[in-house]
């Protein structure tokens, strides 16, 4: 009973989504990290700390001794966490609390960095984050909209014969077309082939990147994740972030 009442709170901690994103951002705040583990934790004697993971009830920073050794320590929240827009005011609460107790500086004012902001998006686009228990299929796959589908193939195949044909050609193919060519310069047409092809190589290459590291999906759904993505290429990327989203937060939306 017990064991199956854990998995249930786990399965609807409303932070443990976000906690590969928000990690990500903290773990360059190395200064707020080691007054946490100084004040909270009672490591006087810790050298460097990093943040490592949050949900709802507290978060955990791995921390180093002068000899070297490594060590976790998990730091509760004095009143559980129910959203994500909490996190943020919360922790700079701590922040200040400890630093102004151990009497350092405030290491969390002024803008964001830069590279804090870059980790967390990707640490965010790449969260393979997986529920204890899911009310979303995990093995599944979702198809591109068709018709997103069909202006994708559509404007995919104009721009290949494009690429492969002469002006004189062109001037065979009904008005609209040949309107539709002149948008470009009808040399720039190979090289617009070339790039928009290789975008779609690229994005497939990273949706079976995602799929492989997520860990969901069966070898035929990474398949055709990975095949629908290079034919559609944002159209099916959309869909597969969309999956890991409503997985994330338990719930399927149209």
């Amino acid at each position: 009973v017990c064991l199956s009442f854990h998995i249930t709170e786990m399965s609807q901690d409303p932070i443990a989504p976000h906690s590969a994103g928000i990690s990500a951002y903290m773990s360059v705040h190395s200064a707020t990290n080691l007054a946490y583990v100084k004040y909270f934790a009672h490591q006087d004697t810790a050298v460097s700390a990093t943040f490592k993971s949050i949900n709802a009830r507290g978060f955990t920073v791995e921390y180093q001794l002068p000899d070297g050794t490594t060590k976790d320590a998990f730091i509760d929240f004095k009143t559980p966490l129910t959203k994500r827009e909490e996190i943020r005011p919360v922790l700079e609460g701590m922040a200040k609390e400890a630093e102004e107790a151990l009497g350092l500086p405030s290491s969390l004012s002024g803008p964001p960095p830069i590279a804090a902001i870059a980790k967390s998006v990707y640490a965010t686009a790449t969260d393979s984050y997986t529920p204890p228990s899911s009310e979303v299929p995990l093995d599944t796959f979702y198809p591109c909209n068709p018709g997103l589908a069909v202006a994708i193939v559509a404007g995919m195949g104009a721009v290949y014969y494009f690429s492969v044909s002469t002006p004189e050609d062109i001037k065979t193919l009904p008005l609209p077309v040949q309107y539709f060519h002149k948008i470009y310069p009808h040399h720039w047409y190979p090289i617009i082939w070339k790039a928009a092809s290789g975008i779609h190589v690229a994005e497939g290459v990273v949706a079976l990147g995602i799929c492989l590291r997520r860990g969901w999906y069966s070898p035929v759904n990474v398949a055709k994740w990975t095949i629908s993505t290079v034919l559609f290429g944002f159209g099916s990327m959309k869909k597969l972030m969309k999956h890991g989203r409503e997985v994330r937060h338990g719930i399927k939306k149209d």
